[in-house]
């Protein structure tokens, strides 16, 4: 039993009120008919037009309402005499609004709404959420008509019922659960519906239904393993399932080209679960091992990104497609297919037996300075593993150096570096790096982050501190302090150790630095000026784009002065021709082919292949470098982990020659 208030006057004009407390056996059954009663006063007084009467009699005390931009609420109380009624929402308590205002504004809910049951207990609505994402979900989408778009499911979830902070993880979590739930279509992408399937569809046919509406890879192998997962759904799986297995041939001939992981993995979804279906015969389809053997240089970019479990079927496929040179394609493939699969073609390579054909690989591309980060990385990080022996070889420091140069030079690489991290982050492999080098060694590895543009500010001063920590004798490198008392050994060893360059490339820099410091930077100093007083910063994108381009120049200007104050200039005038060094032509003959040419080494900043000039610091500089006249050398080939040999038939002054 229900008791209800409810206010009669009593008395003339000045009326006074009673109270009268007044039990009814159902919600509304007398209060309801009074209001109607009153609204249609108001009706057929002309106060509410007929249609705002009806919105305004489903408005009544007690009901729950939604609106647009205040939420859900509950109508607390109507005076209909004076043209408002009193709402509660969230936030805002006792709100009043006019009749007509409300009527055209406000939904009327249902008790058995997410939101009325979130207005009238929120926080077991909160926990529900919480305890049963699942039942959640189908209540929410029930109450909105099965169907919502995610950002409309963001905005009636996210910061309401589920706090902000706590949004991202729950609803990651949340959508494991609910993809589990054959009566949900949750969409891949965002501007598709999050839906609830009609009753009246079977598992079987919601899943071949799935497939076919997935509009990208990712989809679709998400289907075949939810598939494989719930076969016993199909009556007869050979038969309902021969379509979209059949499809999936024409689908990876086509995508192979843009998208080559993610065609892989369609393949292999495909073939774990033709695996498990008995009596099926797809006739002539497309193998993967046929796709890996017409699509070997896209390897990296297939192995980019995916899964161990997947990476694994790939080498075995790879394994399969490639024979006896499985082994030399999974190597070549290293470079550029990252970290994790790095990790694990070095694994599977040693669980095969080919221990000894990767570690011929990377002690020549150290040796030739060939290496890319990710896998002089992975040597550093496994080094006490299966890189201890490359991790020994005398060219590693120099191979660290040069990956981070050619990286950081390289406007198309990522801006994360695992290399760069693993130097700041991993306090012991510095030390590791230099144990057994002479004092010459740690000299000039230290020389060179002191000059690398790739460390700024406080990671170059940490990595000097640790390496001075470590190594006392290089802290007068760092210091300056013994800068005067040069000579003799010290002396050598400086000159050893800087960067040798042409009089001409010294020049260059030295006036690309003065352009940077006289010109760009005051010119760039004018342009925020000017910007600033276009208005507010946080919408002003011309400040924005002169403070970025001021950040660009203040970097140049620091790896420029880095680099000019260790170069030493020279005119290759004491070459010394006894061995090849810089400033010396070097006539070499291809010993397979008797083919002959001249290369000229000079300085770190000389590179000109058109003319036959490279660097002493570049890969086939550091293989010729204090090789004779006589000596066969490894030079690498512009094809990846390729080499070729060649013969030393002279070596003369450049300086002479030039003059």
């Amino acid at each position: 039993m229900n008791l209800l208030s409810i206010r009669v006057g009593i008395g003339g004009i000045k009326q006074n009120y009673a109270v009268f407390p007044i039990a009814i056996t159902s919600p509304r059954s007398y209060c309801a008919q009074s209001m109607q009663e009153q609204v249609q006063t108001l009706v057929d007084a002309g106060r509410l037009d007929t249609k705002l009467g009806e919105k305004v009699s489903q408005l009544e005390p007690g009901v729950f309402c939604l609106h647009k931009s205040w939420g859900p609420g509950v109508i607390k109380e109507w005076d209909l005499f004076g043209d408002k009624m009193i709402i509660d929402f969230e936030g805002k308590p006792g709100h009043g609004m006019k009749l007509q205002f409300a009527a055209n504004s406000l939904e009327a809910l249902d008790n058995d709404h997410i939101f009325a049951k979130f207005v009238a207990d929120p926080e077991s609505t909160k926990q529900f959420a919480i305890d049963d994402p699942i039942s959640f979900a189908f209540e929410v989408l029930s109450s909105f008509g099965g169907s919502l778009f995610l950002d409309h499911w963001e905005d009636r979830i996210k910061g309401r019922i589920v706090p902000d902070e706590k949004y991202k993880s729950w609803w990651e979590s949340a959508k494991k659960k609910i993809r589990s739930d054959r009566r949900f279509v949750l969409p891949s992408k965002r501007n598709l519906p999050f839906e609830l399937r009609d009753d009246d569809v079977s598992p079987a046919d919601a899943l071949i239904g799935d497939f076919g509406q997935a509009k990208d890879f990712k989809a679709k192998i998400s289907v075949l393993e939810a598939i494989g997962k719930d076969l016993s759904a199909f009556d007869e799986p050979a038969i309902q399932l021969e379509e979209i297995l059949k499809s999936i041939s024409p689908m990876v001939i086509v995508a192979i080209r843009r998208s080559p992981g993610a065609a892989v993995e369609l393949l292999i979804a495909r073939d774990d679960l033709l695996e498990k279906i008995e009596g099926i015969d797809l006739g002539e389809i497309t193998k993967l091992s046929d796709v890996l053997r017409d699509n070997k240089k896209k390897f990296p970019e297939i192995l980019k990104g995916m899964g161990v479990g997947r990476q694994r079927q790939v080498y075995d496929a790879i394994k399969d497609a490639y024979s006896d040179e499985w082994a030399n394609e999974l190597i070549t493939c290293m470079e550029g297919s990252g970290a994790r699969a790095i990790g694990e073609i070095t694994k599977y390579l040693s669980e095969n037996g080919e221990d000894k054909l990767l570690s011929d690989h990377l002690m020549t591309g150290l040796a030739q300075r060939s290496l890319g980060f990710e896998v002089v990385a992975w040597i550093c990080k496994e080094r006490k593993g299966l890189s201890e022996t490359a991790f020994a070889h005398k060219g590693i420091s120099a191979s660290i150096i040069g990956a981070l140069e050619r990286d950081h030079l390289d406007e198309t690489t990522p801006k994360t570096n695992r290399l760069h991290d693993l130097l700041i982050d991993d306090a012991e492999l510095i030390p590791d790096l230099l144990v057994d080098s002479d004092n010459a060694e740690i000299r000039h590895f230290t020389r060179r982050i002191q000059s690398t543009p790739v460390f700024e500010g406080l990671n170059k001063n940490s990595l000097l501190a640790r390496i001075v920590k470590k190594f006392p004798l290089v802290e007068d490198l760092i210091t300056g302090e013994k800068k005067e008392k040069k000579g003799g050994q010290e002396a050598e060893e400086e000159k050893t150790t800087s960067l040798i360059v042409s009089w001409e490339s010294l020049q260059a820099r030295q006036e690309k630095l003065d352009d940077i410091i006289n010109k760009k930077i005051p010119e760039n100093s004018k342009e925020i000026g000017i910007a600033r007083e276009y208005g507010d910063l946080k919408e002003n994108f011309e400040f924005k784009a002169a403070k970025q381009q001021q950040a660009v120049l203040m970097r140049q200007k620091a790896e420029l002065e880095a680099e000019v104050s260790t170069a030493r200039g020279t005119d290759f005038s004491d070459a010394n021709t006894s061995s090849v060094s810089v400033g010396t032509i070097v006539e070499l003959e291809d010993v397979n082919s008797g083919s002959s040419e001249s290369v000229t080494m000079l300085g770190a900043w000389d590179t000109d292949t058109d003319k036959g000039i490279i660097s002493y610091l570049s890969g086939m500089g550091s293989a010729m470098l204090g090789k004779s006249t006589g000596d066969e050398i490894e030079l690498p080939t512009e094809k990846e982990g390729e080499t070729r040999l060649v013969r030393i038939k002279a070596i003369t002054a450049y300086a002479k020659v030039d003059s």
